[in-house]
């Protein structure tokens, strides 16, 4: 809240409101979303921490697991001997989930890092699950229906089939201008990623 409030005076903007990014999901996914049946299950995959937003009539959950972005570069940083700043950069242009431990690649350095990202994924499913089990026995939800990946994280590549294979359920990207206009201004300047990046602030704008 700190930093929020200093970026906005240093930008000589009023501070309006400051919100929590799994609340601020949750009020994005309602708005855009109103007429999802079941339980739907939000992951936001950023950089620090996964954000695990569980929603269905009546019932709000929340978790935040430290598994996500810096862990994928940390780990491969580990495994390569490389500086984090090149791992990073490793993950972004070699970077995909190893789908059954087939990769389909002959380089070495993308075969590895891949590895390394299933490794992470495998990680963060068997928290998922366990989430998703503690839900269900110790708050009386229901099992998710589908999943809604949020996140820069989330858009490692293959990370949607993983989950998609690994949950059973339909894994789509939440986007959340579906019922929001987007200027032809910001349409212009924006691609379909940076748009998605955006899904917090529009759950807190509203």
């Amino acid at each position: 809240a700190a930093d929020a409030a200093a970026l906005a005076a240093a930008a000589g903007l009023p501070l309006a409101s400051v919100d929590a990014i799994p609340l601020a999901l949750c009020n994005a996914v309602r708005r855009s979303m109103p007429d999802l049946d079941g339980c739907t299950l939000v992951l936001d995959i950023g950089a620090r921490a996964t954000n695990l937003v569980f929603l269905e009539e009546g019932k709000v959950f929340l978790r935040s697991i430290p598994i996500a972005g810096n862990t994928m570069t940390n780990e491969i940083a580990r495994t390569l001997a490389v500086e984090p700043t090149e791992a990073e950069e490793y993950k972004k242009s070699d970077g995909f989930v190893s789908l059954g431990g087939v990769t389909g690649t002959e380089d070495e350095r993308a075969d590895r890092v891949s590895k390394v990202l299933r490794n992470v994924a495998t990680r963060l499913h068997s928290e998922i699950t366990r989430s998703i089990n503690f839900y269900r026995s110790q708050q009386g939800g229901s099992a998710p229906v589908r999943v809604l990946l949020s996140g820069g994280a989330s858009l490692t590549r293959h990370l949607d089939t993983f989950f998609r294979e690994k949950l059973g359920v339909d894994v789509d990207f939440f986007n959340p201008f579906t019922s929001v206009k987007v200027g032809a201004g910001a349409a212009a300047a924006a691609d379909d990623t940076t748009l998605f990046l955006l899904a917090p602030s529009t759950g807190a704008a509203w």
